[in-house]
């Protein structure tokens, strides 16, 4: 959770506590005017759960400032991991009569009847670090593993190049955790065909073991480029211990190192360039973060999901330093500065859309513009997003645009690809360049890019779908008309809607016709629809295509739509809301084209200069636009401001 939120919190605690809290507004159990918190760590002798301790304390102790309860963390827990003495740890966590409880499970099963008898004697239950899936806690907060993984193969690729070969380092083979881990970081890798995973070996969790298979490694492989510590086993051992390792390490042109965790004994390691990039997770913040969430949950009634992502630390030279004077003061509240911030000051983006000449990137160049605005103003560094492309849709042309982007040493590319092929050669010359990139809008999987931004097709035709049912009703016959048939993101809607159209029997769709992305052959195949389809009740147009060719031009299915068929459409552009004002139109699912802009600059911001990971593809969302939210849509587009949300499509829901 971030530290602005604890923030908001606070202000929003201290003007409570301006006011007296009556028998009414006090939640139940709280009566005594005090929050009792048990934190019950696997063990009492890991110096992470000490440093999660102190951020339980510092948590309780801002709460209490705050007002208007006291907020204690008790610390309770067995010397060993043991599951047996944690379950009596629980059991003495509720005889004391505690008001919830935050649990690191020694045992995702052993964990389940303890936790279970807590929260029956109403005591609600967290867990964090380690997971009891199949117990009744109301949430997990922790690392995501798999994205921790592609975080430390990102480090990697940034600090030894996208060639050379290279080994990882598991503990216990089959180890959930690990075996996320080490997925992303293959998933990652696997975009860079000129790097090799020569080998996967194993310590069994044993300090030792760890040292005899690195050093057996280094003689297999002499000529390694690169280890992935899946732990940091090894590093335990100290200075000395893998004579080949550091040798090979610290010559010029040495290997290049990367481990999960942020250990005071890694950043030494990192300090002394045996390693170069670090994935931690957030200690002080099981503690800090816990104690937050269970303020609120008791006090604010506020619901959570199954899992909440804890975050991570990503530490390269650049903030070693600032890591280890968190942990020599057991402070962990300032944000860690970037891992790679830009040298100059400067941080540049060329945003490149498939041709210049269209509305949806003119909006999203605005939410660019925004972005880069803001981020600037916030500071420290100099944001610049620059505009960049083809007149029209050309992939030749656009090619020639990020050699352009390339050659203007540009700190990071998005682009939405007119080919996803033809895209694959420009995009990873730039990486190759050292210049990361991400795709929005129209994606290249093939390439290198870090994470495609986009809309889910498959759930906007569901959402169209929805809409439907919800305009038309459960009964009635429909007719759909699509684009290009076979076009992978066209098939996706049409899919997704005829998969929710599944549970609704009374719904027929009669045809599906397609116009080839032209205006007039829409036009066309729709009037011809309507002449075989006299008693359609409803059409999805799977794009708006001869929506474009304006009022008039399909006067049998308008006059239809006027005595009461449904149209349901794909896209949220001007002419659309227009439709819908004159009752053409019912129901929209649109892309978020200023997200496009908007939200492709923080995300390569934070990526390149904070290292943080993203999945292969990022879900950009969707608006759903009718008759109740048209105007503040229509309002967005006039002012080229959609930041703020859009109101319900249903209010009475």
């Amino acid at each position: 959770m971030r530290k602005s939120l604890s923030f908001l919190l606070l202000f929003v605690l201290i003007a409570l506590a301006a006011g007296p809290v009556t028998a009414q507004e006090t939640p139940p159990g709280l009566e005594d005017g005090k929050l009792t918190i048990a934190w019950i760590p696997k063990a009492l002798n890991n110096p992470v759960f000490e440093l999660g301790r102190d951020g339980c304390f510092a948590a309780a102790a801002e709460l209490t400032e705050a007002g208007p309860y006291e907020v204690e963390c008790l610390y309770m827990g067995s010397v060993e991991s043991d599951m047996a003495e944690q379950a009596g740890v629980v059991a003495d966590a509720v005889a004391q009569g505690v008001d919830a409880i935050g649990i690191s499970c020694n045992s995702d099963v052993g964990c389940e009847d303890p936790i279970n008898s807590a929260i029956e004697a109403g005591i609600p239950v967290m867990t964090w670090d380690s997971d009891s899936p199949g117990s009744n806690r109301f949430t997990y907060l922790g690392v995501s593993n798999y994205l921790g993984g592609r975080a430390a193969a990102d480090l990697l690729i940034r600090e030894m190049g996208t060639e050379g070969r290279i080994a990882l380092l598991t503990g216990v083979p089959g180890a959930p955790n690990l075996e996320q881990r080490i997925q992303g970081f293959e998933d990652y890798v696997a975009n860079y065909p000129g790097i090799e995973i020569v080998t996967t070996v194993a310590c069994n969790d044993d300090i030792n073991l760890g040292v005899q298979v690195v050093e057996e490694t280094m003689q297999t492989h002499p000529d390694l480029d690169g280890w992935f510590f899946v732990g940091l086993w090894p590093m335990f051992a100290g200075r000395g211990a893998m004579p080949l390792f550091e040798e090979a390490t610290l010559v010029e042109d040495g290997m290049t190192n990367v481990a999960f965790d942020t250990l005071p004994i890694q950043l030494e390691w990192m300090q002394d360039g045996l390693v170069q990039g670090l994935v931690g997770q957030k200690y002080w913040g099981w503690g800090y973060d816990t104690v937050y969430m269970i303020y609120d949950k008791i006090v604010n009634g506020t619901t959570f999901d199954s899992w909440t992502n804890s975050g991570m630390d990503i530490v390269t030279i650049s903030n070693v330093d600032a890591m280890a004077a968190a942990w020599e003061n057991s402070d962990f509240t300032q944000p860690l500065p970037p891992a790679y911030p830009p040298a100059d000051g400067q941080f540049t983006i060329a945003w490149i859309p498939k041709a210049l000449n269209n509305p949806v990137f003119e909006l999203g160049r605005d939410g660019c513009f925004a972005a880069a605005a803001e981020l600037t103003a916030i500071g420290p560094y100099e944001v610049e997003c620059l505009y960049m492309g083809s007149v029209e849709s050309d992939m030749a042309e656009q090619a020639g645009v990020v050699a352009d982007a390339v050659a203007q040493g540009v700190d990071a590319i998005g682009i939405s690809c007119n080919s996803d092929a033809g895209c694959v050669d420009p995009i990873n010359s730039a990486i190759e360049a050292g210049i990361p990139v991400m795709t929005w809008d129209s994606d290249s999987p093939d390439s290198m890019r870090f994470t495609y931004l986009g809309v889910s097709n498959y759930d906007g035709g569901k959402a169209a779908a929805e809409l439907m049912v919800k305009e038309m009703g459960e009964e009635g016959k429909v007719a759909l008309l699509t684009g290009v048939p076979g076009a992978p993101n066209l098939e996706q809607r049409i899919k997704g809607f005829e998969d929710y159209m599944a549970d609704y029997p009374g719904i027929e769709i009669v045809t599906t016709v397609a116009c080839n992305d032209d205006i007039n052959l829409g036009v066309q195949v729709v009037e011809e629809t309507m002449q075989t389809y006299s008693d359609l009740n409803g059409w999805f147009f799977v794009g708006l295509w001869p929506i474009f060719a304006g009022e008039g031009a399909m006067p049998l299915w308008e006059e239809a739509a006027q005595a009461g068929m449904v149209t349901i459409a794909f896209d949220t552009l001007p002419v659309e809301l227009d439709f819908m004002k004159k009752g053409f139109l019912q129901g929209l699912v649109g892309q978020k084209y200023w997200g496009w802009g908007y939200d492709t600059v923080y995300m390569m911001y934070d990526h390149i200069l904070y290292a943080t990971p993203f999945e292969g593809w990022t879900d950009s969302g969707m608006d759903i636009v009718t008759i109740n939210n048209v105007d503040a849509m229509i309002a967005a587009w006039e002012n080229s401001d959609f930041t703020q949300p859009l109101p319900p499509a249903y209010p009475e829901e």
